[in-house]
C-alpha cells in the first residue's frame, strides 16, 4: 500500500512541476503602468473627492454642506473645494452660499469662503463677493471686500457685506450704492451712502455716514436716512432723514422747490414717488414756487409741517419758533418779509395756499420802493389772504394790537387790514384803552375807525374823530403846508368831529358831524368844517359859530367890548388869498364892533395879522352899538375911522329916544355924531326931543 501511495504522490508532483514549468516559460503579458493619484494639496494629510453633510435640528434639515472635494491638514483644519452651504427654514427663510473654497471651523460652526462667492436667498436676494464667512451660531454671512447684490428692482454694491439670517437684514458696510430700477412711469432711484442696511422682514432700509438719493431730478441728502418700504414692493412709503437734511428739485413735490432742516420726515402716496406729507425739525426751511412764475417764496422756522394734495398743491402748512416768510418782489409788489413765532396755512387742490395765519410777536416788513420808504407792521396776529391764480397777497389782517410805520407815519389800533392790492390800511378796534390813531409830522388823527390810503395819502376817519394839525413844516421833498391866516403857524390846531376825510396830496381835510376846530382863543363850530392847506382856505357850513381872536382895532383906546369876536351863520368861508371871512344866511357878529345881524357878513382882514380892516354886511342889516341901533340894506364898517355907513330905503338909526331915517346914514363908534344924507325922493326926518318921563310906579 505504501508503494501505491508513493507512486501517486510522485505522479501529482510531476504534474504540478510540469505545470509550473509551462507557466514560467509561457509568453509574458504587457501590463499598463500604474497611474499615481493626483493630490489636491500636497500639504494635506487626508483628501476626499466629493462630500455631502447634512446637519439636523430635530428631524428637519438645518444646514447642508456640499463640496466637490475635501482636504484635511495636519493641524486639523478642513478645506472644501467647490462648496455649497444651504441653510434651510430659518424663520421660514432659506439661503444658499457657494464659492470656490471654504475653510471649515471646528464642528462645522464657521466657514470662510473664497473665490466667486455667491449668496442666494429664498426671497430673491442675490449677493456676490470675492470672499465671505459664515458663522452658524450667529447666522451671519460676512463679506469683507467689494460686493454686489440685487433683489427684484433693487441692486447695489459696496465694500463689506453682512447678511444676518436671524434678523433678516443685509448691510453694505462702506461706500454703499443702491439703485432702484425704473418701473412703468416711475424712473430710477439711486442712493449713495457710507453704509446701507436692508431689514427685509421689517421692510425698511437704513443709510448712514452721509446719504444722497437721486430720482427724477430730485436730490435728497442727509447724514443718515431710513426708508420704510411698502409691504409688497421695494418702494419708499416713508423716509426719515437725520442730520443736515436737504431735498431739492424733482417730481412729486408739487410747488416745493427745496426743503432743508436738521431732520426731515417724508410720507409718500401709494406710488412711492408723490409726496403727501412732510415734517421738518431744526432750523427748517422750504422754498415754494410762485404761481406767477416769479421768484420763489421761502419759509424758515425751527419746525415746519405741511400736507400736499394729489396735484402737489399745499393743503395745510404749519411752522413754529422763529418763523420767517420771505415773499420776493413781483412786478406789482415789493419784497415782503413776515416774522412770527407760529404759522398755520390752508389751501385747496388746484389753488395752493389761500390763507396763512401768523401768531405771537408778528413783524411784517415791506421793502422800500422807488416812490416810498420801507413799511413795517407789528402785531400779535396776522391773517393773510392769497390770490389763488397768482399767489400774490390780496390783503393782510392784523390783530391783537397793531403798530404800522411808513416813513414818518405811525398808525396804531387793535385790529387793522392792510389792503395790499389797494394800497390801503383800515384801522379798527381799541388797542388797550386807546382808539385807533394815525400820526405823522403834519397831523395826528384818533377815531373809532380809520381807513387810510398810503400813497398818495388819503384818510377817512369815523366815530369820535380827534385830530391835531402840527405846526406847519415841510415833509422831506414836499412844500410846506399853507395854514389859513386865521390860524397861527406856531401852535397845533385841534379838531373834533364825527367824521374826517383827509387828502394829503390836496392838503385838504373835511370834518363833518358836530365839528369843532380850535387853536388858542380861535374856535370854529359847525356841522362840517373844510380845511385847505394848499390854498390856506377854511370853510364851514351847518350852524356855524366862530370865535375869532382878532387884534384890537385901536390898541391905545379902551374897547367898547372886550373878549373875542363871535360870528354865526349858515355857512362860513375864509379865503387866504383875499384875507376875507364870509358868513352867509342869518349871519351874526358879536364883538368890539357891536352886535350885527345880516343876511351876509364879510370881514376883510389886514395883511400879516388878524386885525379887522373893513366889515361889509348886506341884506336885512341890523347893528346895535351900545345904546345905538342902525338898520338898513347894507353896512360898511371901517375900523380905522370907527365909521359905520348904512344904506337903505330908507336906512334907520335910533339913538335912545331919537330916530333918524335916510338913504345914507353915517355914524361913529366913539362919537355921537350922525350924518344923514337924504335926497328929494326920500324925506329925511328927525324925531327929536327928550324921552317922555316914565309914569310913577
Amino acid at each position: 500500500m505504501w508503494r501505491k501511495r508513493l507512486r501517486l504522490g510522485i505522479a501529482i508532483f510531476g504534474v504540478c512541476l510540469t505545470a509550473f514549468v509551462l507557466y514560467v516559460i509561457r509568453p509574458r503579458e504587457t501590463r499598463p503602468p500604474v497611474v499615481p493619484i493626483e493630490r489636491i494639496d500636497p500639504k494635506a494629510t487626508v483628501e476626499t473627492r466629493g462630500c455631502d453633510v447634512v446637519q439636523l435640528k430635530g428631524s428637519k434639515q438645518d444646514l447642508r454642506v456640499e463640496c466637490e472635494s475635501q482636504v484635511t491638514y495636519e493641524d486639523g483644519q478642513t478645506a472644501l473645494r467647490g462648496v455649497t452651504l444651504t441653510v434651510d427654514n430659518r424663520a421660514g427663510r432659506s439661503f444658499k452660499v457657494t464659492g470656490k473654497e471654504a475653510r471649515v471651523g471646528a464642528n462645522q460652526a464657521t466657514f470662510d469662503i473664497n473665490g466667486d462667492v455667491r449668496l442666494e436667498a429664498s426671497d430673491g436676494l442675490v449677493a456676490t463677493s470675492g470672499s465671505a464667512s459664515y458663522s452658524d451660531a450667529e447666522g451671519i454671512v460676512r463679506a469683507p471686500g467689494p460686493v454686489q447684490f440685487s433683489r427684484g428692482r433693487m441692486a447695489g454694491a459696496g465694500i463689506g457685506f453682512a447678511f444676518d439670517e436671524q434678523r433678516n437684514t443685509v448691510w453694505l458696510l462702506d461706500q454703499a450704492v443702491v439703485r432702484f430700477a425704473p418701473e412703468g412711469a416711475a424712473g430710477p432711484m439711486d442712493v449713495a451712502a457710507g453704509a446701507a442696511g436692508f431689514a427685509r422682514g421689517e421692510r425698511y432700509m437704513r443709510f448712514e455716514r452721509g446719504v444722497r438719493m437721486t430720482r427724477s431730478g430730485q436730490i435728497i441728502e442727509a447724514d443718515e436716512a431710513t426708508a420704510h418700504l411698502f409691504a409688497d414692493r421695494d418702494e419708499p412709503d416713508q423716509i426719515e432723514l437725520r442730520g443736515n437734511s436737504r431735498i431739492t428739485g424733482g417730481e412729486g413735490l408739487g410747488a416745493l422747490r427745496l426743503m432743508r432742516a436738521r431732520d426731515i420726515n417724508l410720507d409718500y402716496a401709494e406710488d412711492g414717488r408723490t409726496l403727501q406729507q412732510a415734517t421738518l425739525a431744526g432750523q427748517a426751511a422750504i422754498r415754494i414756487a410762485s404761481a406767477s412764475a416769479g421768484a420763489e417764496q421761502q419759509l424758515n422756522g425751527e419746525f415746519i409741517a405741511f400736507e400736499l394734495a394729489a396735484d402737489g398743491a399745499i393743503k395745510t402748512l404749519s411752522s413754529r419758533d422763529r418763523v420767517t416768510l420771505a415773499l420776493p418782489a413781483t412786478k406789482d409788489a415789493p419784497d415782503r418779509t413776515i416774522r412770527a413765532q407760529q404759522l398755520s396755512g390752508a389751501g385747496a387742490p388746484g389753488q395752493g395756499l389761500t390763507t396763512m395765519a401768523f401768531r405771537d410777536s408778528v413783524v411784517f416788513v415791506e421793502a422800500a420802493a422807488t416812490d416810498r420808504a420801507e413799511r413795517t407792521a407789528r402785531s400779535q396776529l396776522l391773517d393773510l389772504r392769497l390770490n389763488p391764480s397768482s399767489g400774490a397777497l390780496d390783503d393782510a389782517k392784523f390783530g391783537g394790537g397793531v403798530r404800522f410805520e411808513d416813513a414818518g407815519l405811525v398808525a396804531q389800533s387793535g385790529d387793522a387790514t392792510y389792503r395790499l392790492g389797494g394800497n390801503g390800511l383800515d384801522l379798527r378796534g381799541k388797542n388797550g384803552a386807546a382808539d385807533p390813531f394815525v400820526n405823522d409830522e403834519l397831523i395826528r388823527v384818533d377815531a373809532e375807525a380809520i381807513d387810510l390810503t398810503l400813497s398818495p395819502r388819503r384818510m377817512v376817519a369815523k366815530g369820535k374823530v380827534r385830530s391835531v394839525l402840527q405846526p406847519s413844516k415841510p415833509k422831506s421833498g414836499a412844500a410846506a403846508a399853507r395854514r389859513p391866516g386865521l390860524l397861527g403857524d406856531a401852535d397845533p390846531v385841534n379838531v373834533i368831529a364825527g367824521e374826517l376825510t383827509y387828502d394829503e396830496q390836496a392838503r385838504q381835510g373835511v370834518y363833518s358831524g358836530q365839528s369843532r376846530l380850535w387853536q388858542g382863543d380861535t374856535v370854529i363850530q359847525a356841522e362840517r368844517i373844510t380845511l385847505d392847506e394848499m390854498k390856506g382856505d377854511l370853510g364851514a357850513d351847518g350852524g356855524v359859530v366862530t370865535t375869532l381872536a382878532l387884534a384890537p382895532e385901536n390898541p391905545d383906546a379902551k374897547p367898547l367890548r372886550s373878549g373875542p369876536t363871535i360870528l354865526r351863520g349858515a355857512t362860513f368861508a375864509y379865503r387866504d388869498e383875499t384875507r376875507t371871512a364870509i358868513y352867509d344866511t342869518k349871519a351874526q357878529m358879536n364883538g368890539e364892533q357891536g352886535d350885527l345881524r345880516a343876511d351876509h357878513i364879510e370881514l376883510f382882514l389886514a395883511g400879516g395879522e388878524n386885525r379887522l380892516d373893513r366889515l361889509d354886511a348886506r341884506g336885512a342889516v341890523d347893528v346895535t352899538l351900545d345904546k345905538r341901533r342902525g338898520s338898513g340894506t347894507t353896512l360898511v364898517y371901517r375900523p380905522a375911522t370907527e365909521r359905520y355907513e348904512i344904506t337903505g330905503s330908507p336906512g334907520r338909526f335910533i339913538d335912545e329916544c331919537n330916530e333918524s331915517a335916510g338913504k345914507t346914514l353915517t355914524f361913529f363908534k366913539s362919537s355921537d355924531r350922525v350924518i344923514i344924507d337924504g335926497n328929494e325922493e326920500v324925506r329925511t326926518e328927525t324925531r327929536g326931543g327928550k324921552c317922555a318921563a316914565k309914569p310913577p310906579s
